[in-house]
C-alpha cells in the first residue's frame, strides 16, 4: 500500500513537471495516450522544452511527429496523463480513456507550410491517431485468439466445442467490424457526430447491401453504379467517409436555421454521405489502402527472403516514429481477417528480441555498475512486459547508439530467415514468452531460428563493439 501511494506521488510529480515543459495548460492543443506514450500537440512550439523533458525520471525518449509531441513513458502512461487531466484548470475536450479530440484548426501549421512533406506528416499523425485508442482492442483480440490456439493445439479442445466457438468469434469480432471502431475514432479526432457516423460505416458491412452484388447484375444508385469492394477490416474508407461528415456538418451548421439543425444535420448528412462513400469514397479508400499495402505484399511476393529483411531491419526505426501502428492495422488485421494469418509483417518479429539480446550484451560488457545494472534490468523488463520494447530501447540500445544499429542488422537476418519459412501469426501481437501459440503452424521452426540467429548476431555485434560509457 505504501508503495502504491509512492508511485502515484511520483507519477503526480512527473505528470506536474511535463506539464510545466510543454507550456502548461493553456499551451496544450490536444494530449492523448497510448500504450507506452503520451501524445500531445503543443499551440506554439517555442514553449515546449524538449530537452528538459528527456532529463525527467521516468520519461525514455521525447519524439516530435509532425506537429505532434510523442513522451514515451512506458506502463505509467495512463496514470500519467489522468494526472496531467486533473492538473488542468481548464477541461479539455474527449476526457475518455486514450483519446482527446483536436480543435478544428488542427491543420493550419502545415496548411501556412504547404510541403508535400507537411501534408504527409499530417495524414500519417492522424491516420496514427485514428488507430492508437484502438491499439487496447486490438492487443484483447489477439490474447483471446492467442488463447484459443492453446486451447486447440495443447489442450486439444475440439474446434466444434462451443465455448471454442464462442471464444473464436469473441476475438474476430473486432477484425469483423473493424470499419465501425475506426469510425469512432475518427468521429472523436474530427469532432463529428458519432451516432450518425456509426450509421453511416455499418452501412458498409450490412450483409443486406453486401448481398445486393450476390442477387443483382449490376449496383446502382441514381444511375451511378455502385462498386463492389471488400469493407471489413478496412482503414482508409471509415476514415475518409467521417472526414467528408465532419466538413459537411461545418457546412450544414454555418447555413442552416439553427432551430433545425437538431434534425436537419443527421438527417441531410446520413442521406449525403452514405452514398458519397459507397459511389467515391469507399472504393478509393479501399483502393489507397490495398496500393499501400501491395508495396509489402507484392515485395513479399517476390522475394519473402528480401521482404523480411526489409520489414524486420527498418521495424525499429518505424517504432520510434509510432508508424508500426499504420502498418498493424492496415496490413496485419486484414491479412488475418482474409487469409487467417499474417505472413508479411509478422517478419518483424526477431527484432524484438534483438532488442533485448543488445541490453543483456551490454550489461555484460559494461564496466560500469550502475549501466549493467540497468541495462540488464531494462532488458528483463523488455521481456518480461510481453516484448514491450521500449524500455530497453530507449534506455541502453538507442542511449548508446551502436547497440541500436546492431539491433537493425540482426533484425535484418532474422526477418530474412523469417520471410525465408513462410512464418506467420493468427493474432495481431507482438512475439514473446506469451504469445507464442498465434505463431504456431506452418513455417514456426524457421520463426525461432530466425529469432535465435537474429539475437546472436545482436548480442555478438554489440559485445565486440561495445559502447562509449561516457555518454550520459
Amino acid at each position: 500500500m505504501k508503495g502504491s501511494v509512492l508511485m502515484s506521488n511520483n507519477n503526480k510529480e512527473l505528470a506536474k513537471e511535463i506539464l510545466e515543459n510543454i507550456g502548461g495548460s493553456s499551451n496544450i492543443h490536444n494530449i492523448s495516450y497510448c500504450m507506452t506514450r503520451l501524445r500531445f500537440v503543443a499551440k506554439n512550439d517555442s514553449k515546449v522544452n524538449v530537452e528538459q523533458l528527456k532529463k525527467l525520471p521516468g520519461v525514455l525518449q521525447v519524439i516530435k511527429l509532425g506537429d505532434q509531441y510523442q513522451i514515451v513513458l512506458g506502463g505509467i502512461v495512463d496514470e500519467v496523463y489522468r494526472e496531467i487531466l486533473s492538473m488542468q484548470k481548464e477541461s479539455i475536450d474527449g476526457k475518455d480513456e486514450g483519446y482527446s479530440a483536436i480543435a478544428e484548426d488542427s491543420s493550419k501549421k502545415t496548411e501556412e507550410k504547404g510541403t508535400v512533406k507537411k501534408y504527409l506528416d499530417l495524414f500519417l499523425t492522424t491516420l496514427s491517431e485514428i488507430v492508437t485508442p484502438v491499439i487496447p482492442a486490438l492487443v484483447a483480440s489477439g490474447f483471446i485468439k492467442t488463447f484459443c490456439v492453446l486451447l486447440s493445439v495443447v489442450f486439444k479442445v475440439p474446434t466444434d466445442n462451443s465455448t471454442y466457438q464462442i471464444l473464436n468469434i469473441i476475438a474476430d469480432t473486432l477484425y469483423d467490424f473493424f470499419p465501425i471502431i475506426i469510425g469512432w475514432s475518427a468521429a472523436k479526432k474530427f469532432q463529428t457526430n458519432i451516432a450518425v457516423s456509426l450509421m453511416i460505416l455499418c452501412v458498409l458491412i450490412n450483409p443486406k447491401f453486401s448481398n445486393l452484388f450476390a442477387t443483382m447484375e449490376q449496383v446502382t444508385f441514381l444511375g451511378i453504379k455502385v462498386t463492389n469492394v471488400y469493407y471489413p477490416c478496412s482503414v482508409i474508407p471509415a476514415i475518409l467517409a467521417i472526414y467528408f461528415l465532419s466538413k459537411f456538418e461545418q457546412i450544414l451548421k454555418k447555413y442552416l436555421p439553427k432551430a433545425s439543425h437538431s434534425i436537419a444535420i443527421p438527417f441531410l448528412s446520413a442521406l449525403i454521405i452514405v452514398p458519397l462513400t459507397i459511389l467515391f469514397l469507399g472504393p478509393i479508400g479501399v483502393w489507397g489502402g490495398n496500393a499501400l499495402s501491395s508495396l509489402f505484399t507484392s515485395l513479399y511476393a517476390f522475394s519473402p527472403i528480401l521482404a523480411g529483411a526489409l520489414i524486420g531491419g527498418v521495424w525499429q526505426i518505424l517504432i520510434i516514429f509510432g508508424m508500426h501502428i499504420v502498418l498493424l492495422s492496415m496490413i496485419t488485421v486484414p491479412n488475418i481477417a482474409r487469409f487467417g494469418r499474417d505472413t508479411v509483417i509478422m517478419t518483424h518479429a526477431p527484432s524484438l528480441i534483438c532488442q533485448i539480446a543488445a541490453g543483456l550484451a551490454v550489461s555484460l560488457k559494461a564496466k560500469n555498475p550502475e549501466i549493467k545494472r540497468n541495462a540488464f534490468a531494462l532488458s528483463l523488463t523488455s521481456f518480461f512486459a510481453g516484448s514491450v520494447i521500449e524500455p530497453v530501447m530507449y534506455g541502453v540500445n538507442l542511449k548508446y547508439k551502436k547497440p541500436f544499429l546492431f539491433v537493425c542488422i540482426g533484425g535484418a537476418i532474422g526477418g530474412a530467415i523469417t520471410g525465408a519459412s513462410h512464418a506467420g501469426t493468427t493474432a495481431p501481437v507482438a512475439f514473446s514468452l506469451y504469445t507464442i501459440p498465434a505463431y504456431l503452424g506452418p513455417g514456426f521452426s524457421g520463426l525461432l531460428t530466425g529469432v535465435l540467429v537474429g539475437a546472436l548476431v545482436t548480442f555478438v555485434l554489440t559485445y565486440i563493439f561495445g559502447i562509449d560509457e561516457s555518454i550520459e
